[in-house]
């Protein structure tokens, strides 16, 4: 019997066995040395006549300002990485440098399509497909540009190239325009949303318009001849009764409880005090004066009902008008009795004050009750037409709202656009400008090296595997008795001479060949075709 001469009958006691293991990797050792000269030498191979390809890039810094309050027991977080916010950076990097305008513009602008860009089979194949060689040139630059986030808020544009001029330019140029583009784009949204707003706005002014006209033209018409001038409807209805109850308590409490201490004051200090008021107050300068102010409180309690916007302004000239009566009334009463102190001409010109102003709270009170009660009847005699003024005051009152919101959105799009304009809170900043390299970066040697020591690697266990269970010959003297069945005394070692292995030793060498051709073609197709892909 023939068995393999390097196994040992006495260690063959079952079960693994690493020895057996590795003698059976000695005995196939070719299987494995051939791979791995092959497929390092396929990588040498790769490394003498692949194309150089360098590289070229720079980076960008994303800044943002952000404040933010935060009490103790929160406490400061110790990492603050968004990667939401890179992943969004990088979303907006990529639509706008891969973008067919942007990449469309650079080669235009820069006139990239009659530079040395492409090599020269490259433009026979584009000429003889038809294609145009700025939008072949557009395809070539997406594949070149190469986008990666190098840290927090730090972001890197390259470009690949077999020219390192061509590959520093292009990255430097893009660099550059990536930019002023997203600047632009920023600006350019506020500016597009604030010319919508404002054309809106010119839009809800004419609706303001149209419906404060058909407000006023039916204030005018026959209909509403009792309403004419009227602030009350039914929005402010609620809010006109509680003006009126304000004013008519405010007018009793300075008849029955203010100008009795007043008066007791001014008495005290003058007893003809009296006699002085009523002569003041029978004077056409004070008497006058008295009008103007009933007129302006009026005009106020209406802004108010109206909820005009001079409503704070003419409240601001009534405490005016106030303060220029008092200051009157002082001069008249020094005038008068010059001989009467300090603290007494101020007593008595105060009761003189509030007793004017009596009439004034008086007659301010008396307009308003008359305007509420105005409105009631007229919704009590004429309903329908009231519900016409109520629809069409509420018109008018929903687009001054209307026109009111979209002026103070124009007013934070402008404050949006001018913090755009300055980059506060938000810009993008070149950290790093992209320098000339000296070295390509493909092909990689040790790229190369340890993909070649791969590949043989699982080319060798792959054949030792598959030899091993192609062999049918017998591994062991216990294997040849479980065969046969009967007890083995000797054996003999593999004979490989003589005319009848003539035939096996060319089958060999066949697939030797086989072997060998098939490693050398799986080594081109990974280091020459799909490498270059990978890269």
């Amino acid at each position: 019997m023939a068995t393999d001469p390097y196994l040992d009958d006495e260690q063959q006691g079952g079960g693994f066995n690493p020895a057996d293991l590795l003698r059976t990797f000695v005995r196939r050792k070719w299987l494995f040395i051939v791979p791995f000269g092959l497929c390092l030498g396929m990588a040498f191979v790769a490394i003498r006549t692949m194309e150089p390809v360098y590289y070229a890039g720079g980076q960008i810094k994303v800044l943002t300002e952000q404040t933010a309050s935060r009490t103790l027991s929160e406490g400061m977080p110790r990492y603050t990485r968004s990667k939401e916010a890179d992943a969004e950076t990088m979303v907006l990097i990529r639509s706008i440098i891969t973008s067919p305008r942007f990449l469309d513009r650079l080669v235009r602008d820069l006139d990239l399509q009659s530079s040395d860009l492409l090599t020269a089979q490259d433009r026979l194949d584009i000429q003889a497909a038809g294609r145009d060689p700025v939008e072949a040139l557009v395809g070539s630059l997406n594949r070149w540009i190469r986008i990666d986030n190098d840290d927090t808020h730090i972001f890197r544009i390259g470009v690949r190239h077999s020219d390192p001029d061509h590959a520093y330019k292009l990255a430097q140029e893009i660099l550059t325009r990536f930019v002023q583009e997203e600047q632009e784009s920023r600006q350019s949204r506020s500016t597009t949303t604030r010319d919508f707003l404002t054309e809106q706005r010119e839009n809800y002014e004419n609706n303001l318009a149209e419906a404060q006209r058909r407000l006023t033209s039916y204030q005018r018409s026959m209909l509403s001849n009792a309403l004419a001038g009227n602030p009350v409807n039914e929005q402010n209805l609620a809010q006109a009764e509680i003006a009126r109850s304000r004013l008519e308590r405010q007018a009793r409490d300075n008849r029955q409880q203010i100008l009795p201490q007043r008066l007791s004051e001014s008495r005290a200090v003058l007893p003809a005090s009296e006699q002085l008021a009523a002569q003041v107050r029978a004077e056409p300068e004070f008497a006058g004066f008295v009008r103007e102010m009933i007129g302006l409180e009026i005009a106020a309690e209406e802004a108010q009902l109206t909820g005009a916007r001079t409503a704070v302004e003419q409240q601001n000239f009534v405490g005016t008008k106030r303060l220029e009566l008092d200051t009157k009334l002082r001069s008249r009463v020094r005038a008068e009795y010059p001989s009467l102190a300090a603290a007494g001409q101020g007593a008595v010109s105060q009761y003189i004050f509030w007793l004017l102003y009596a009439d004034v709270h008086d007659a301010v009170a008396r307009a308003v009750a008359g305007y509420v009660q105005d409105y009631r009847n007229f919704m009590t005699r004429q309903p329908e037409q009231a519900a016409t003024l109520a629809g069409l005051q509420r018109d008018v009152e929903a687009a001054q709202d209307l026109l009111r919101t979209i002026g103070q959105d124009i007013n934070r799009e402008n404050i949006s656009l001018a913090a755009s304009m300055s980059e506060i809170g938000y810009r993008i900043e070149v950290y790093r400008t992209p320098r000339r390299p000296n070295t390509p970066i493909e092909p990689d040697k040790n790229k190369l090296s340890l993909m070649g020591f791969g590949l043989a690697l699982a080319l060798g266990i792959g054949l030792v595997v598959v030899a091993e269970m192609m062999d049918r010959s017998f591994k062991s003297v216990r294997q040849i008795e479980r065969t046969l069945g009967l007890k083995v005394i000797g054996t003999l070692p593999v004979v490989t001479d003589g005319a009848p292995f003539a035939k096996v030793r060319r089958r060999r060498i066949l697939l030797w060949i086989l072997i060998v051709v098939s490693i050398l073609a799986l080594a081109a197709v990974g280091f020459l075709w799909l490498y270059p892909r990978l890269a």
